[in-house]
């Protein structure tokens, strides 16, 4: 099998990069900074540095930059990894203002999704509630459609006192804020830091119909409510709710402008450059190589690959127990996702896709789908369906003239696939095409009867190949699972070597927003440069649309 898609680059392309690095290295050029990954949040500091003249040097192990947010090409058709919409890019919000930083925020722009329903879900009984901007707006989709639904009241009012506390958290949290504020300002944070999204619904007597309804989007967090952490599903529920967006030219083009900002600011970039190994020296990183047997030095490493697998390359010993113990996290899950390039003139508003995405949930209860996912139980689980060509008019650059792109996922767990493929690979591939097939069966069945006579491409992702092309131990999507523990005690940017960070989904929060916070708050630590400041975000009144 290929691994992290070694050998796409052209032979031309490899000898150009091989002859630049002996023209840097004869010229004995020196970093400031060099990263270990391109993920978002590393293309987000390193973005940052080169604009304020740090030299970077970024290394990547697959052939195009953006982890889990790069984009892959089939027969004309471009489809984005696993990410489909993101939240804060209105004026004042963190993506638009780190991209504002940048002099970008003309160059990458966004695209509203639908105001009167960003997503829809679809519930077993057949009825559709439409997920709108603003609490009383989703409160009243919910009571529409389930008039004798309970707990709600209860519901919001925690959920609104939770942002507003959330918001007016500060840039780092010391032990005295708690001793001294606690109480005063952050009653509820300190009330259900520790809580389970569940936990809540059963407080406040939540009825199933709206529990299905408010984790119907489970597969934004990959967790079920008995086990996400209410403060990360807060957050992200707030977050959509403000605006969610996707950008004007697509995922494609907003990560390969940010690579080509870090260039054109006399920064590198070396693809299928895998690191093998990271030296050290008394306390600091010395240097790093690559699979090929480059070497590289900096002043200062950002690693934005996993933290375990930088651990382990470093050397655990070098890492004091209470490192050790943070770095200890339990994975995310992760799924399988059929992407899907439609023949010209198939037309999705017939078939009621719009700008929107949908989540079909196919039993009553978020816990129980998740339970038959772990089976690989399709049939009652939930699948999510999205249609990147409906959420902006620029489609040039990712279909063919005409052409549209749907793409299916569910939760499925790691190990199966990982079973299979140990077996045989003709094994893994017969249990991805069927469960595959099993999505592409639902869609047909519910939204679109059709859909097998339009199919021009057709490529299935499932864990290991999220493990095989970005890295990611056990297939992860997200880094650390957004469990309770590792909500407060998450992993930060800090390490024992005073010139080694981590920057990624694990030190800090997955997603676009998440990894832009991440990327943004160390380029702020490192150069004291703190041109965002949260306050004066626009808060969910503001921002309500």
């Amino acid at each position: 099998m290929k691994k992290f898609s070694s050998g796409a680059l052209t032979r031309e392309q490899k000898a150009l990069q091989n002859e630049h690095y002996r023209e840097r290295h004869a010229a004995g050029v020196e970093y400031d900074y060099l990263f270990i990954g391109t993920g978002n949040a590393a293309l987000t500091c390193a973005s940052l540095l080169s604009n304020q003249g740090h030299k970077v040097c970024m290394l990547e192990a697959h052939d195009v930059p953006g982890g889990y947010a790069h984009t892959f090409e089939r027969n004309g058709y471009h489809f984005c990894a696993q990410v489909h919409y993101i939240w804060s890019c209105g004026e004042g919000g963190r993506v638009y203002e780190f991209l504002k930083r940048l002099g970008l925020e003309k160059d990458i722009t966004f695209e509203l999704f639908d105001k009167t329903g960003y997503d829809h879900m679809i519930m077993p009984d057949g009825k559709r509630v439409k997920i709108p901007y603003g609490w009383a707006e989703l409160q009243k989709n919910i009571e529409e459609a389930y008039p004798h639904t309970t707990g709600l009241d209860a519901f919001f009012k925690i959920v609104k006192a939770l942002r507003k506390e959330m918001a007016a958290l500060p840039r780092k949290i010391h032990w005295w804020d708690y001793l001294l504020k606690g109480p005063l300002y952050y009653s509820t944070l300190l009330r259900y830091r520790n809580a389970t999204v569940q936990d809540v619904f059963d407080a406040c007597g939540v009825s199933i119909e709206a529990q299905t309804i408010l984790t119907a989007q489970a597969g934004d967090l990959l967790l079920p409510p008995d086990k996400l952490s209410l403060l990360f599903y807060v957050g992200l529920l707030g977050g959509y709710g403000s605006g969610a967006y996707s950008p004007t030219k697509h995922f494609k083009y907003y990560i390969q402008r940010l690579a080509r900002f870090i260039t054109d600011h006399g920064g590198d970039l070396y693809f299928e450059e895998q690191v093998t190994e990271i030296s050290t020296d008394n306390g600091s990183i010395s240097g790093v190589t690559t699979a090929s047997g480059k070497t590289f030095t900096a002043r200062n490493y950002i690693s934005g690959m996993d933290p375990q697998k930088s651990a382990e390359m470093i050397g655990w010993q070098h890492f004091p127990k209470r490192d050790r113990d943070k770095l200890k996290y339990e994975y995310s899950d992760n799924g399988v996702i059929v992407y899907l390039g439609l023949k010209p003139g198939f037309d999705p508003a017939r078939y009621g896709l719009g700008n929107h995405n949908t989540w079909h949930c196919l039993d009553w209860g978020m816990n129980t789908m998740w339970e038959a996912g772990k089976k690989l139980d399709v049939e009652h689980a939930w699948f999510f369906m999205s249609t990147p060509t409906m959420h902006s008019n620029d489609n040039e650059n990712v279909a063919p003239d005409g052409g549209h792109i749907i793409e299916l996922a569910t939760f499925a767990p790691y190990a199966p696939f990982k079973q299979a493929d140990d077996q045989s690979h003709q094994d893994y591939l017969a249990l991805k095409k069927g469960i595959a097939e099993k999505l592409i069966d639902l869609a047909v069945k519910y939204h679109i009867p059709d859909l097998r006579d339009h199919i021009a491409v057709k490529v299935v992702g499932s864990p290991t190949t999220s493990e095989d092309f970005c890295n990611s131990p056990y297939g992860n999507a997200y880094g650390a699972a957004l469990l309770p523990k590792y909500t407060v005690s998450r992993l930060k940017a800090d390490t024992p070597f005073h010139n080694l960070y981590w920057c990624n989904a694990s030190s800090g929060i997955p997603g676009i927003y998440g990894t832009v916070t991440t990327g943004m708050e160390l380029y702020m630590e490192l150069t004291g440069d703190y041109f965002y400041q949260k306050a004066a975000a626009p808060n969910d009144e503001e921002s309500s649309l």
